[in-house]
C-alpha cells in the first residue's frame, strides 16, 4: 500500500505531541486490554501502549515507527500489506485498525488478512470516521485533509465486516472535542441512549466486531 503524500503532515504533527487519542478511547480499551493484540497503523504507538506487552504495531511511516521503538514498544515498519502477510494465522486475540481503513487502496483485502491472524473469537475493533456529519457540513470541523479514498457509513462496514467473517457486536459513537473526565462522563452518557441521529450527530464511530469464522 503506498501512503498518501498528505499523510505527512499528520506524523510530523504526532511527532510534535499533537493529535492526541480520542476521548472515546477509554470506552474501548476494555475490549482489547490483557490480550495479545495487533496494532494497525500504530503511529507512534498512540493507543500500543496501553495494550499488553507481548503486542505488536505496524506503520508505515518509519519516523513514527523509531519514536514507539524508542519508548520501548515492539513496533515493525513497512508497506501495511506485506507486513501483515508476513504474521502467521491465528497468532493475535485482538486487532486495533484505528482511522486507517479509509486510506486503504483494498479495504476488505486487510479485513480479510485481519481476519486470518485473528484468533477465533478474537475482538477486532474498528475505528473509522463519520464523513458526512453535521460538524463537518456546519462548522467546517473536518479532518478529511484530502487522504481518505473511502468513506464508510456503519452500514457498508458492518457488510464488509460480516463479509470477511466477522460479528459485529457494538458501535460506540465520537464526539469532538470530548477529552478529560468530563468529556468521559459525556460519551458516555451519549453511548448509553439511543439518540435519534446520532451517526450523524457523530464525528467518528468504532465498531467491535468478533470473528466468527476464517
Amino acid at each position: 500500500m503506498v501512503m498518501n503524500s498528505k499523510y505527512n503532515k499528520f506524523a510530523i504533527n504526532r511527532l510534535k505531541g499533537e493529535f492526541g487519542e480520542m476521548g472515546s478511547w477509554r470506552l474501548i480499551l476494555p475490549y482489547l486490554e490483557k490480550k495479545k493484540c495487533l496494532d494497525v497503523g500504530c503511529a507512534d504507538g498512540l493507543y500500543l501502549k496501553y495494550l499488553q506487552n507481548d503486542s505488536l504495531g505496524i506503520e508505515q511511516i518509519e519516523e513514527l515507527a523509531k519514536k514507539a521503538r524508542a519508548s520501548g514498544m515492539n513496533v515493525v515498519s513497512g508497506d501495511l500489506y506485506q507486513e501483515l502477510n508476513k504474521l502467521k494465522n491465528n497468532s493475535f486475540e485482538g486487532v486495533l485498525f484505528s482511522h486507517v481503513m479509509e486510506h486503504v487502496d483494498c479495504p476488505i483485502c486487510v479485513l480479510r488478512e485481519i481476519n486470518r491472524i485473528l484468533k477465533l473469537k478474537g475482538t477486532l475493533v474498528l475505528g473509522l470516521p463519520t464523513e458526512r456529519n453535521i460538524y463537518r457540513e456546519t462548522m467546517n470541523m473536518d479532518y478529511y485533509a484530502g487522504t481518505h479514498i473511502y468513506a464508510f457509513t456503519i452500514k457498508n462496514a458492518k457488510k464488509l465486516l460480516e463479509e470477511t467473517g466477522f460479528v459485529v457486536e457494538k458501535i460506540i459513537y465520537h464526539l469532538p472535542k470530548c477529552r478529560s473526565n468530563f468529556g468521559y462522563k459525556v460519551l458516555n452518557f451519549w453511548n448509553s441512549i439511543p439518540f435519534p441521529f446520532r451517526e450523524y450527530a457523530s464525528m467518528a464511530y468504532w465498531v467491535v466486531a468478533r470473528k466468527d469464522k476464517g
